[in-house]
């Protein structure tokens, strides 16, 4: 897959140049299970989120899967065709992490949508969504979330095991992951990878998009968004930093 434009699970604008937030799914017969916190960096071109920063938050997360790793529960490679796993060292980063998470559905290729088992745990694919940074620090801003597995996570399993004991470590992730997913809800999303067709603003594998189709994007997400002020503030920060 080469270079491509990714869009913002939550309003369909382009994550180029204005950072993105990433939040890794679980794939269940339900639909996509949030289990992590929210990672932010800087969308490559890609399909990856890098210059992810070390905190508290991916400290437990890579000590997680770490440990899944050698217990045999995550299973992770980089290709279909690799024989053998990835194996976790002390090189290996969140940063990569993400790398191998997101070629569980970029690498299905431009003509249609899959998931491939490259990222598994406990015999589900993970994926991983994408929310431009200033779409998720609106929201986050608006109305913070309880600081709880529950209203982050509902009765998801999984974040209990990354966190639990821990959540004084990643009080403020906990807020925001809260308060956006209290959003998905209220507006009758669903958290999806970006390439997913059945959500509601899904990237086109492969597409690259101009500055007038992006503003085609902004200005549909500022009508469709027209009665939330919290939402036309991250659309202002935005443009705001597009343009610097």
């Amino acid at each position: 897959m080469g270079f491509y434009d990714c869009r913002c699970m939550l309003t369909g604008v382009s994550v180029d140049f204005v950072g993105a937030t990433a939040v890794v799914l679980r794939c269940t017969s339900e639909g996509y299970e949030p289990i992590t916190l929210g990672l932010s960096g800087e969308y490559d071109g890609y399909g990856k989120i890098v210059g992810i920063p070390k905190d508290r938050n991916t400290e437990r997360v890579l000590d997680y899967f770490s440990r899944q790793s050698r217990s045999g529960r995550f299973t992770a490679k980089f290709l279909p065709q690799d024989d053998d796993p990835v194996v976790f060292d002390d090189h290996f980063d969140v940063d990569a992490l993400v790398d191998l998470i997101e070629n569980s559905w970029s690498l299905s290729g431009e003509e249609y949508f899959t998931i491939l088992p490259l990222a598994v745990l406990d015999g589900d694919a993970l994926v991983f969504s994408a929310i431009a940074q200033p779409i998720w620090d609106a929201i986050a801003a608006s109305e913070p979330g309880e600081a709880s597995l529950e209203a982050a996570f509902g009765d998801a399993a999984v974040p209990r095991e990354i966190y639990g004991g821990h959540l004084s470590d990643v009080e403020p992730q906990l807020r925001e992951l809260a308060a956006v997913n209290a959003f998905v809800r209220s507006r009758g999303l669903r958290w999806a990878p970006p390439a997913d067709p059945a959500q509601r603003y899904p990237t086109e594998m492969g597409e690259q998009r101009g500055e007038d189709e992006n503003a085609e994007f902004v200005a549909r997400a500022r009508r469709e968004y027209r009665d939330n002020p919290a939402l036309l503030a991250g659309l202002d920060a935005y443009e705001r930093r597009l343009r610097e």
